[in-house]
């Protein structure tokens, strides 16, 4: 229709309807008068109806007057239509009508532009049973109907929830006074989880959304509002342990895995087949509070050498293939130990029980012994099932002063220990012995944090492990037995060659380390200078070490591997996920820990060693927790790797694991 002054026009701005008069035109727009008292120039695209011209001459009060009533009566129009009805009516005689047409049908009586204008509007605000499109009124089929009222439901819920949400969010937030329950049980049960599920997996939840939008609704706009929130509904404690329920893992075990280590733990045990090694005296060293005790040492005097015997607890043939327990422990990999808890391979009734190398108790056994020479030579090997009965059980404490007394049978293990150590290192092992962070936390959540250097009875521990793992590795190769080894290709810069105590020496070098590798091809430990190697030692609480020791007690049971190589490497791939998760969480455990003991810290000076240095940023090592932090660089500051510094912690978060120095 052609638009000439005086031409009654509809189009829409924001959400509402404008009934405009045109007075003039420049080009392709209009000059146009609106029923509000405005003046606006549009283009002809913009038009959803166009009248003929009805308001000519006159003020231009009277032309907006006119226009306030059209407007109101197309309002009064619009609001007396029932679109249902006349959807039911005309839906299956066509999509697409022209708007004359359908204004017909829809008003009794006389239409004009008014009825067809009162129609456009209504099928606009509906959008459920009709839409206009390209000026005409499109009826939409009914699967389309019933769509969009689903949707409209949905969102009618959301938008419910979303109120009831806020209330109750700034009600549990102390930001309002509530007078009644502002939510009910089910919508607060669903923003519980639904925040869980935000704090765990951020913007990758299902509810991402929904719960960002409840924050901003309510005013809480900080990074840790959505947790904050959790620990004041008395859902999660300030110390939550968010990296277990992300990677759903539990302190418990499931039922059906829990009955098989009971069955386990109760059945008879059998002891023919081995060898009988209970007159032999046999030790285990470790932590006071220490549980799962699966290895013992024994160490005597045999012609023309001394013979070390590492007895590990026999747990492999107990768990067969595709059974839960199996399963399970593939899956966990290992044990996780935190400052605040622990998360075991196997079930304690196992490896705290009926398996656990406790004293006094006979128990089976896979015993790998080395002859060894006065200069840490092995002269011979052997590997054989067996039975032993744990004679003493030692601390850590107790045997550093057995092997400081000269003459007794501890310093003279510990030296033949250190003769063999000394062997590997002209082979280009790399010790690196940096003291370790002990991170103790009480039940109250008090925070104990100090360094242990590695004493003499850690070190005779390792070195024995290290003996026993490296014969089970030779004896795999040498029966052609399928294993899983680990190797460590040679460091990408060497700085360290033998042992001295350059603390920062063995810090850099830590960090030109190459990332070890497990495959089922032996090869070169650059760390460990052996040529091949693999852990048998700790099978109560290392997914590796349980499978190697299946290999071995099966091979020397019935002259087979349980496992073939095929199955091994599908193995492999659990368990290095396993082993992935367990190290992530334990690291990031232990780094919240020092956060929360750093908290209180804030503004005190640490002293540190600069380990790299660049342009801009420094790499230092506080010397109190051996951790390396980024710091800023001074421009023109002479620094140079191994100097002192001092530094100042500027922001520490353990939440949000955020932890800032400053050079001083």
């Amino acid at each position: 229709m052609d638009i000439g002054n005086g031409s009654v026009v509809e189009y829409v701005e924001g959400q509402r309807f404008i009934c405009a008069a045109c007075v003039g035109q420049k080009g392709s727009r209009y000059h146009l008068v609106t029923h509000l008292g405005r003046e606006v120039n549009l283009a002809k695209g913009r038009f959803i109806h166009v009248s003929p011209p009805a308001i000519v001459g006159g003020s231009r009060a009277e032309v907006v007057q006119a226009l306030k009533e059209t407007n109101e009566r197309r309002e009064a129009l619009k609001d007396s239509l029932s679109l249902e009805e006349l959807w039911e009516l005309v839906h299956d005689e066509g999509v697409t009508w022209n708007v004359a047409s359908l204004a017909e049908l829809a008003f009794q009586g006389e239409v004009g532009p008014d009825h067809e204008a009162a129609l456009i509007r209504a099928a606009i605000e509906d959008g459920l049973h009709f839409k206009f499109k390209n000026g005409a009124v499109i009826c939409n089929p009914p699967d389309a109907v019933e769509r969009i009222r689903r949707q409209r439901e949905a969102e009618a819920r959301r938008l419910r929830r979303l109120s009831a949400g806020s209330g109750w969010l700034r009600s549990l937030w102390g930001l309002e006074e509530q007078t009644g329950d502002p939510i009910s049980g089910e919508d607060r049960d669903y923003w519980l989880e639904a925040i869980k599920e935000f704090c765990l997996f951020g913007d990758e939840a299902r509810e991402a959304q929904m719960v960002s939008s409840l924050f901003r609704q309510a005013g809480l706009n900080t990074p840790s509002a959505p947790f904050e929130t959790l620990v004041k509904a008395g859902v999660w404690s300030r110390d939550e342990n968010l990296e277990l329920m992300r990677y759903g893992l539990d302190k418990g075990f499931p039922e059906e895995v829990l009955e098989q280590a009971e069955r386990i733990a109760r059945a008879p045990v059998e002891f023919s087949g081995r060898e009988d090694l209970t007159g032999l005296e046999t030790f285990t060293i470790d932590a006071p509070d220490s549980r799962d005790l699966d290895d013992a040492l024994s160490f005597r005097e045999v012609e023309g050498g001394w013979e070390i015997g590492v007895h590990i607890t026999e747990v492999g043939l107990l768990l067969q293939p595709d059974t839960p327990l199996f399963q399970e422990a593939l899956r966990r990999a290992s044990t996780i130990y935190m400052p605040d808890a622990r998360v075991p391979m196997l079930p304690p009734v196992l490896s705290e029980g009926a398996l656990s190398l406790l004293p006094g108790e006979k128990r089976r056994a896979v015993s790998f012994f080395a002859k060894v020479d006065a200069g840490g030579r092995i002269l011979e090997s052997r590997v054989q099932r067996s039975v032993i009965r744990v004679s003493e059980r030692l601390t850590y404490d107790e045997v550093d002063g057995l092997i400081s007394r000269e003459g007794g049978r501890f310093h003279l293990l510990h030296s033949l220990l250190k003769a063999m150590e000394a062997k590997r290192m002209d082979n280009g092992a790399l010790p690196l012995p940096v003291p370790e962070l002990i991170i103790e936390v009480d039940q109250e959540g008090g925070v104990e944090v100090q360094l242990e250097a590695p004493g003499p009875a850690r070190f005779l521990v390792a070195e024995a492990m290290i003996m026993a793992n490296y014969i089970a590795a030779r004896f795999l190769e040498e029966h052609g037995i399928p294993g899983l080894f680990r190797s460590q290709p040679e460091p990408r810069e060497r700085l360290v060659r033998g042992l001295d105590d350059d603390l920062v020496m063995y810090l850099r070098q830590r960090r030109r380390i190459s990332r070890g590798v497990l495959d089922t091809v032996p090869g070169f430990h650059s760390g460990l200078g052996l040529d091949l190697y693999t852990t048998v030692t700790s099978p109560l609480r290392r997914g590796l070490d349980l499978l190697m020791q299946q290999q071995i007690a099966a091979y020397l049971s019935a002259g087979a591997p349980l496992h073939s190589l095929e199955e091994l490497e599908q193995h492999a791939v659990i368990l290095k996920e396993g082993l992935r998760v367990a190290m992530d969480v334990r690291w990031k455990r232990n780094r919240y820990w020092l956060l929360r003991f750093l908290e209180p810290r804030k503004g005190e000076r640490f002293k540190a060693w600069v380990i790299e240095e660049g342009d801009s940023r420094l790499l230092a090592a506080l010397q109190d927790f051996m951790i390396t932090v980024e710091v800023g660089r001074p421009r023109g500051a002479e620094l140079r790797a191994g100097e002192e510094i001092d530094l100042v912690l500027k922001r520490v978060d353990a939440r949000e694991n955020v932890l800032q120095f400053v050079l001083e």
